[in-house]
């Protein structure tokens, strides 16, 4: 069998093994359904990218932490949707950004109609997701009133109830639980920008750098045409 004969058979096999994304659920970007595959936006940008690049791809949802883990010690993976900070900078291969994202804190206009600020001069009690990057800015910042829940949607509950004063996460996260909680959008006060910055697509390091680019122009590709700001806005993003 010539060469050329066995690298056609390669290529166009049925038989050829899907890349692996590991999908940390965080909705609205990673959202779990009742039933059947993940979703969400950054889920639908990478599915659209990869049938551009006529790409099979696994998608495996789990927590968010774990997936970062995961994501440093497995093989050829891809990892959605962290943000790149400094601490995690040599842990992964970046291969480009999907979305802008403000990370506020939120109030309710029951409780606290005026924007929240950090210098309040009684300390909030704010509630903030364990692990999430607002946790850790939030640490960093030597906040020390801290709720720790496990779930967005605990913070919504507890916001609407008046148990927490404000809620620190990413702007089109509060948004999507406030939502699922069954809470009106109207009711939340968006308070003080904690930090800006882009959710990303990012791999394990040791990622073909050849094919990591071959994803990194085919989203660029999607940037430019229109169509990931088309996925985006299905989910009624809001950008920072």
């Amino acid at each position: 069998m010539s060469l050329l004969l066995c690298l056609l058979l390669v290529l166009f096999s049925p038989f050829v093994q899907a890349v692996t994304l590991l999908a940390g659920e965080v909705p609205p970007y990673v959202i779990r359904p009742q039933q059947g595959a993940p979703t969400g936006m950054a889920v639908e940008v990478i599915e659209e990218a990869a049938r551009r690049l006529r790409e099979p791809i696994q998608i495996e949802l789990m927590p968010f932490a774990r997936a970062i883990q995961e994501a440093q010690h497995r093989s050829r993976v891809l990892l959605l949707p962290p943000v790149r900070s400094p601490d995690r900078e040599a842990m992964l291969q970046w291969i480009v950004p999907l979305l802008d994202e403000a990370f506020v804190l939120a109030s309710d206009q029951h409780y606290h109609p005026a924007p929240l600020r950090l210098d309040e001069k009684s300390p909030l009690k704010i509630g903030v997701l364990r692990h999430s990057l607002s946790h850790n800015l939030l640490q960093e910042l030597g906040v020390t009133s801290l709720e720790i829940v496990t779930t967005e949607r605990n913070n919504a509950d507890k916001l609407a109830l008046g148990r927490i004063q404000a809620w620190a996460a990413a702007w089109n996260t509060i948004r999507y639980a406030q939502q699922e909680a069954g809470l009106r959008l109207s009711e939340l006060v968006k308070g003080a920008t904690l930090a800006k910055m882009p959710l990303y697509l990012a791999a394990s390091p040791d990622f073909p750098s050849q094919e990591a680019r071959r994803w990194h122009d085919v989203i660029q590709g999607m940037r430019a045409d229109g169509s990931l700001a088309r996925i985006l806005h299905q989910y009624d993003y809001q950008a920072p």
